[in-house]
């Protein structure tokens, strides 16, 4: 993913769909082999970008907000997630 997400950076630029996409799956899988920190600050990166291309109403820019909020409670921050 990380190759993946650097060839998709230089052909598209950092604030594609495309890119956030990726960037967004990348923190996804982090999450899912329990590398919640590594995965916070990617959905951090990835919200912020989303929120900016795409509008925080935007299903993608949710969709990140709901994985962040996982990966947040996955480290047991229950009232911030």
């Amino acid at each position: 993913f990380r190759q993946c997400l650097e060839a998709t950076k230089s052909a598209l630029g950092e604030a594609h769909p495309d890119t956030l996409a990726t960037i967004n799956n990348l923190a996804t899988v982090l999450q899912q082999q329990g590398r919640y920190g590594e995965a916070e600050e990617l959905f951090r990166q990835c919200l912020e970008a989303t929120k900016s291309a795409l509008g925080e109403a935007h299903p993608h820019t949710l969709g990140t907000m709901s994985n962040l909020a996982a990966a947040v409670r996955g480290q047991g921050r229950y009232g911030e997630a």
